[in-house]
């Protein structure tokens, strides 16, 4: 079965990025209205650039960063995919200088094109049909199961995924919307997920170097900010820092999570706390990047990341391709990825039917909405039954005095079998209240999960969950992150 959106996509296929972004006006937008404010200075940045101001930037998140023009696109792209034939890991080069390093890459200085702007360069225009698969970014995935890898993705991929969210997300953006963008420029999230789609609906952007409440709270209340992208790690700072309590979020409608699923009980507190809405999107870098979204008005449906978007097909696969009414998602449309950069030793996630495995466990329901139950290489496999960590994590994050939790799978002592192991953040100190807080966790667990469900590899406590910057759990590193910490305990002794 192949589940789709309720809504037709329509967009303009030879459409550059550039061209988008300097041409189009989604929404009408006055050009006197600000692009990009600095949270920091309140600095704005109106977008007056010309087809074919060429500005290329590489920096921290500043309202300097501009989308650039595709020729140089075009350099950038070939300058990475030099790196393709290097084995193993890749190595960066950075040059701050003007002289040539071989043939490789044209090194510019940023004074010079902002004084100059292009005329020093001979703007070149893409022939009908090849936006599709002209490279506009490589981009890295997370990173969560072992090395990263360089996505490639076109004009063609980034400008279906920007009509698609327009489209699937119609209503949202309105003359009054401004948007606080915490989320890296440098991730596919920040660049072409919000960044890319807020500039050519005229919304405002609020950027920041870091994640720093102090100064967020105080952008909140000068710019009137009504939504704020967050990750799993930045949620569950506004929920510990006592300042947040006293902010003014009376302007806030929504906060909207991604790169990494928000548990339900945050999201909950969120909206008791601050008043607002909580959605969760879901997408990744090989879709540029987004799949699903739950609009404002679909939050009273818990656990759901919302509906597909436009133009993407979608089924759900058992573990030998056959339809099932839970498995995993592949996905097909405009915005799948080009592919990777390597040198021959990535497998492809791509199905002879042009589908790609996204590596999720999930189910529709009637409606049409869908639900993640875990990461397929994450699920804990315990006597042939499949456990998802997910499942486990959300019960154990309902205990008052669990911060933060994660759950792997490790080989029991005769290596028959795999079984869960969770580890948690808490304020409890001293060894006996955590031994009593381990036995509280794991009654309070184990009674509410079938028994090969339960966690019988015990409770482990770290003082941080390792997680990369989207927020994404790292359970590779969990292990090693406990015979870190008993090492440490040991040399004390």
């Amino acid at each position: 079965m192949i589940y789709t959106s309720q809504h037709v996509l329509e967009y303009p296929k030879d459409l550059t990025l550039t061209e988008l972004l300097l041409n189009y006006n989604l929404n009408n937008t006055p050009d006197s209205h600000p692009a990009i404010i600095d949270g920091l200075s309140g600095k704005t940045t109106v977008i007056g650039l010309k087809p074919g101001d060429v500005v290329g930037i590489l920096s921290t998140n500043r309202p300097k960063h501009v989308l650039v023009e595709q020729d140089l696109l075009s350099r950038l792209s070939n300058a990475i995919l030099i790196t393709s034939d290097l084995p193993h890991r890749p190595t960066l080069h950075v040059w701050d200088s003007l002289e040539a390093h071989g043939n490789n890459v044209e090194v510019l200085r940023v004074e010079h094109v902002l004084q100059h702007g292009s005329s020093h360069f001979e703007p070149r225009s893409l022939p009908p049909g090849a936006a599709a698969n002209s490279l506009a970014f490589i981009c890295f995935s997370s990173g969560t199961s072992g090395l990263v890898k360089g996505v490639q993705l076109s004009h063609g991929n980034i400008v279906a995924n920007i009509f698609q969210q327009s489209k699937g997300l119609e209503g949202m953006f309105t003359p009054k919307t401004v948007v606080a963008l915490i989320v890296p420029f440098f991730h596919i999230l920040g660049l072409a997920g919000f960044s890319c789609q807020y500039v050519c609906q005229g919304t405002p952007i609020v950027a920041f170097k870091r994640f720093d409440m102090g100064p967020l709270l105080a952008a909140v209340k000068k710019h009137r900010i009504t939504h704020i992208n967050v990750v799993p790690p930045i949620a569950l700072e506004f929920l510990r820092n006592p300042p947040a309590a006293q902010g003014d979020f009376s302007s806030v409608q929504c906060m909207m999570n991604a790169a990494a699923p928000l548990n339900q009980r945050q999201a909950d507190e969120l909206t008791k706390r601050f008043g607002c809405a909580v959605t969760q999107w879901y997408g990744m870098t090989e879709a540029s990047p987004s799949v699903a979204s739950q609009r404002e008005n679909e939050v009273n449906l818990k656990g759901t990341i919302g509906r597909l978007l436009p133009g993407i097909e979608m089924r759900i696969i058992d573990d030998d391709g056959n339809d099932a009414k839970i498995g995993e998602f592949i996905i097909r449309g405009p915005n799948i990825m080009q592919g990777y950069v390597s040198s021959g030793k990535v497998d492809s996630p791509m199905t002879a039917d042009g589908f790609m495995k996204t590596g999720d466990i999930g189910y529709v329901d009637e409606d049409g909405y869908l639900f993640i139950v875990d990461r397929a290489k994450e699920m804990i496999k315990v006597k042939g039954q499949q456990v998802a960590p997910a499942e486990l994590e959300a019960i154990l994050i309902t205990h008052p005095l669990v911060n933060d939790a994660a759950v792997c799978g490790v080989y029991n002592d005769h290596g028959t079998s795999e079984i869960p192991v969770a580890y948690i953040t808490t304020d409890v100190e001293g060894h006996q209240e955590q031994q009593r807080l381990k036995e509280d966790i794991l009654a309070h667990t184990n009674s509410k999960v079938a028994r090969y469900k339960q966690l019988s590899g015990g409770i482990h406590i770290l003082e941080a969950i390792p997680r990369n910057p989207a927020g994404k759990i790292l359970r590779r590193l969990l292990p090693a992150a406990i015979a870190r910490r008993e090492t440490q305990e040991r040399a004390r002794l």
